[in-house]
């Protein structure tokens, strides 16, 4: 078997494309799948089209109609009408108060999704990123076949499938699109190191730098993605490789900066005036008039980068907060990397040599530390990401490390490991990411219970009333079983069941006094974290002196540079008369 995958001269060449067949069919089986289940997709099903969402669908029908990317009401209308709902957190942008206003975001993945939107408004962007996954999956493939073997296309359907990645086919965000673009960057650049061509050197390495600027300029902190990049042109084709890749560069470049100008008056779609609309702030041209943009932005805030205060933080680092942002990233129970893109083990585990893979390693762990410096507390692209969508663009480039030949082995027991964190997204991939209860329908009951929750990561669900002050303690309800008053006064813990708090403090917290009310109370009680050293009934309230165990972390919160001393505490009760057991945590 081992002849037929390298393709020894002794072996029957119809058996070795049988084989070859046999290793691509799994590939071009689920690509299949996602691309029947894109076309059948209800995205009006979801409950809501929120922020980048909305501004890409909203940008890539302003161009699917209109030729332009400029704002105007007859865009908004047109949304409205096509999904019969208003754009929560449309990021509009302005730099020229409010004259000409356009999308605050990149215009690259609306002007592919475009021509599908002009198709079919509800169901053409998730075709178009169904299209988009499958040809970057057959470029890789093909690429890593010629150092990898035949196996590569099995490797490049456990890249894909046995990762999050393909679930953002049923997203309108760029996120897929980056990473579609930085496979195929890297499959050309690759693919142009086993088989020297000077003829097609040029135009190839052109379409390498447009592609890989696209990536940077849609999210400069993948800039270190260039170097690597350039480091790939083989000495021969050196002067052509160079003088293509920098006009390919310069091309995008010119592009996307005369496209941002002319609809918005900016360089960038994260620079001037930036922010996001909502039913509660109104938009221009349909609440407000376009002349009123500075006086909204003074009243609203501005939320361009560029101008935000994380630009200021940048010589403020904490050597805690880098501690355990690279734990979570790596294992973090909602974000974590390999959980969630575990087959990047095939890559690193492949025997990396030469400095262009070690290059490409390094970039890739640069621009995750520039994610980490500039944006500390949500270095995994917020709320609505599924895990690591900061990550996906750069998944890639683990594909491309490995340089002995490809087993199956290795790619069968990265799928057995990956399910078990994955299963809910195969049983599932079309269901909207969020529970009922607001948890992320794509983490399993094993990442809840073994991995650590993301103490440093803002906006991690359960939001809302999860995250409160509740008597000078800043409380984290990390199960649903559990919730708050309005005031944060009272928390409560449902009947016959387990729920997990994190607790943070300015100041080490060595005890917490546990009060408990009503029906049920007798049975709550704590099942780690804490050592329960009293107990004592007050005029009907029962009181519980706990003893704090090892605090959980320390590190700065995304409101305060100042350490939080943060513990994890574990409650259960029993069945309760009411439904449900109040109690305030105070402390001792």
């Amino acid at each position: 078997m081992t002849t037929l995958i390298q393709g020894s001269s002794t072996a029957d060449p119809d058996a070795v494309r049988r084989y070859r067949v046999y290793l691509a069919l799994p590939l071009l089986v689920l690509l299949g799948l996602v691309l029947f289940g894109a076309v059948t997709f209800d995205r009006q099903a979801w409950p809501y089209l929120l922020g980048d969402e909305a501004t890409y669908l909203m940008a890539g029908e302003s161009l699917a109609w209109d030729l332009d990317l400029r704002f105007e009401s007859k865009d908004f209308e047109r949304f409205v009408d096509h999904w019969g709902r208003q754009p929560e957190g449309l990021i509009l942008l302005s730099g020229d108060a409010g004259r000409h206003i356009s999308f605050g975001k990149p215009f690259f993945y609306p002007l592919v999704i475009a021509p599908f939107q002009r198709l079919s408004p509800t169901r053409g962007p998730f075709v178009a990123n169904a299209l988009i996954l499958a040809l970057a999956g057959l470029a890789a493939a093909r690429s890593l076949e010629t150092r990898l073997g035949n196996a590569a296309w099995l490797w490049v359907a456990v890249f894909l499938f046995a990762s999050v990645s393909f679930a953002y086919i049923f997203w309108a965000h760029a996120d897929l699109f980056l990473m579609a673009l930085t496979a195929i960057a890297l499959s050309l650049a690759f693919g142009a190191r086993q088989a020297i061509d000077e003829e097609g050197s040029m135009l190839r390495w052109m379409t390498v730098g447009a592609l890989a600027m696209v990536v940077v300029f849609s999210r400069p902190l993948y800039l270190p993605l260039l170097v690597p990049v350039f480091m790939a042109v083989p000495r021969l084709q050196r002067r052509r490789g160079l003088a293509g890749l920098l006009l390919g560069i310069a091309s995008v470049l010119l592009l996307a900066v005369t496209v941002h100008w002319s609809s918005g008056r900016s360089l960038t779609s994260y620079g001037a005036q930036r922010r996001g609309f909502y039913t509660t702030t109104g938009y221009p041209e349909i609440d407000f008039a376009p002349e009123e943009w500075a006086k909204k932005l003074e009243e609203f805030g501005d939320a361009a980068w560029v101008e935000g205060q994380d630009l200021s933080r940048l010589p403020e680092t904490d050597a805690s907060l880098w501690a355990w942002n690279s734990l979570y990233f790596m294992v973090g129970r909602n974000v974590g990397v390999l959980p969630y893109f575990l087959p990047l083990l095939l890559g690193v585990l492949g025997r990396p040599r030469g400095p262009v893979r070690w290059a490409l390693l390094g970039a890739a762990l640069l621009c995750i530390a520039g994610f980490f410096l500039y944006r500390p507390f949500n270095f995994y692209g917020g709320g609505g990401a599924i895990a690591n969508r900061y990550f996906l663009p750069l998944y890639p480039a683990f594909w491309f490390l490995g340089t002995r030949p490809a087993r199956i082995g290795p790619a069968v027991a990265i799928t057995a490991l990956a399910s078990v964190f994955l299963w809910p997204l195969w049983s599932q991939p079309r269901a909207f990411p969020l529970r009922s209860d607001s948890t992320y329908r794509y983490v399993s009951t094993a990442a809840r219970r073994g991995l650590p929750f993301e103490t440093t990561q803002s906006h991690l669900k359960p939001a809302g009333r999860s995250d409160v002050i509740h008597n000078q303690l800043w409380v984290k309800l990390l199960d649903p079983t559990l919730r708050a008053s309005r005031d944060g006064d009272v928390l409560q813990l449902r009947s016959d069941s387990r729920g997990q708090v994190i607790l943070g403090s300015p100041r080490p917290l060595t005890g917490l006094q546990l009060e408990s009310w009503g029906p049920g109370s007798e049975t709550l009680e704590g099942t780690g974290g804490a050592t329960v050293v009293e107990v004592e009934v007050v005029e009907g309230v029962r009181v519980l002196a706990l003893e704090l165990g090892r605090r959980r972390a320390r590190h700065p919160m995304w409101w305060t540079w100042d350490p939080y001393y943060l513990y994890q505490l574990n409650l259960r009760v029993g069945e309760a008369g009411e439904g449900t057991v109040s109690f305030s945590l105070l402390r001792r």
